[in-house]
């Protein structure tokens, strides 16, 4: 995107001029919606209601592309126009389709300053033309496609393959909701550590400090929170607690530490499951592998916040080119694996564009070698967690099916229902969590025990 220089100087305290910029970082730069949004949130010096308007819209054009496109295209009728105007008309549509709060002339009148300021005055003009046009004829016509998968990819802003892909997977009434549930907008969720505070003591802590709060119906140590300042609370700081989504909050107790054992994470990063695993421990240790240094000292700050460093060795290096040393065997260990992320798009909406079929067969042989590489380490009568936050049957299932044929020395040990939720457990006792049933983030969880020599 080319940036006049009145642009920078005219526009920086336009919020909207700030969600054009982050938009074209992601769409156009390979950018990443969530560390794009949290930078600014960071380093931005705008209140908290125009970074709530920014995240908003930003995912809210993320979630909703392919929908703003079939409106759009209508009118642009093939009239080429740069990449950033496009941008610029997506989330100005986006807030006119769903803000009602927002003024329609206040989402024209900016949209033709930053068109006027960064362009020139025709472009204000046109963009002036569009967004009237599409106010003027306003109803929707997505319900007119004929083709079911078509009109379901363009309702629900997933390309066609994807649609296809979970039809065969769900029932036409659960896919749709399935595929709305995949826009909406992710509950901020945190677990408590129960060795040092209840949740409702936690619940309770929280609204005396003004946020408020209740518990997860998922997890038993989860709490659903209805204000962002919680960073700024103390039981935050004080490491009581810690953000994470209530899906991947059922990953660590599955693994039923005792606390003494000997742990390996070997995909340690962000950092939930590993703080959580270490907080479950008393005279054990963790071994928490990343390959990324930068994602590993944030993994080291989130354990000094919740005093657990001292549980813990944090490696930075390549999981599959680590070896312990001889004769070393864990207890347990976790693989949590690099995965398509088809469970989070609520969380990463890009993900809806960036993702090819290709790219979950090329994934799925990368957690077999993760599988493979680590299964000698687990010591006899030990257990390997298998986890995924996808949602395709290659990455999850079919891995584990295939792991199982291939190392007859281990065996599904069927989590159950005193776990986690019945509805969630899948024969032959692994679980699915679809991200509708619970509106969490979509996971694959699954124990495996190694038989006793």
């Amino acid at each position: 995107m080319k940036i006049k220089q009145r642009s920078q100087k005219i526009l920086n305290q336009n919020i909207r001029w700030h969600m054009l910029l982050i938009l074209d970082q992601i769409e156009n730069e390979g950018g990443y919606s969530n560390v794009l949004i949290d930078a600014f949130m960071t380093d931005s010096e705008f209140d908290s209601r125009d970074k709530a308007l920014l995240t908003r819209v930003v995912y809210g054009v993320l979630q909703h592309r392919m929908t703003l496109d079939f409106s759009l295209d209508s009118l642009l009728q093939n009239k080429k126009v740069d990449l950033w105007v496009k941008t610029l008309l997506r989330l100005s549509i986006y807030q006119l389709c769903y803000l009602d709060r927002i003024p329609a002339h206040a989402v024209v009148n900016e949209a033709v300053l930053i068109a006027k300021t960064n362009g020139h005055a025709g472009l204000g003009k046109f963009v002036n033309w569009v967004l009237r046009e599409f106010m003027r004829q306003s109803s929707s016509v997505v319900e007119e496609i004929e083709d079911p998968v078509e009109r379901l990819s363009i309702e629900y802003s997933l390309p066609k393959w994807m649609v296809e892909y979970f039809q065969s997977y769900r029932t036409s009434e659960k896919l749709e909701a399935m595929l709305s549930s995949l826009n909406e907008t992710p509950k901020l969720t945190a677990r408590v550590n129960l060795k040092r505070m209840d949740r409702e003591e936690a619940i309770a802590r929280l609204k005396e400090q003004g946020i408020d709060a209740e518990a997860s119906t998922l997890s038993p140590a989860g709490i659903i929170l209805h204000s962002p300042q919680v960073l700024q609370s103390s039981l935050f700081q004080d490491g009581l607690i810690t953000i994470q989504d209530e899906s991947s909050m059922l990953v660590a107790p599955v693994g039923d530490i005792q606390g003494d054992e000997q742990i390996l994470d070997a995909c340690c990063a962000p950092g939930g499951k590993a703080t959580h695993i270490a907080s479950l421990l008393t005279d054990g240790h963790l071994t928490a592998l990343d390959i990324s240094a930068d994602k590993m000292n944030k993994v080291a700050q989130h354990m000094e916040r919740m005093n657990l460093i001292d549980k813990v060795n944090l490696k930075v290096t390549d999981a599959l080119q680590f070896h312990p040393k001889k004769d070393t065997f864990y207890d347990i260990i976790y693989l949590d694996v690099p995965c398509s992320g088809l469970g989070i798009m609520r969380r990463k909406p890009e993900i809806k564009y960036t993702k090819k079929i290709t790219d979950i067969q090329a994934l799925a042989q990368i957690q077999a070698k993760f599988l493979n590489h680590f299964a000698p380490y687990v010591k006899p009568g030990g257990k390997l967690i298998y986890s995924t936050c996808t949602l395709s049957y290659e990455e999850n299932e079919k891995n584990v099916e295939q792991f199982i044929k291939a190392h007859p020395q281990f065996e599904i040990d069927p989590i159950q229902p005193t776990e986690v939720p019945s509805d969630l457990i899948e024969q032959p006792g692994w679980v699915r969590i679809w991200p509708d049933q619970y509106h969490t983030d979509g996971f694959f969880i699954c124990r495996m025990k190694r038989r006793e020599a």
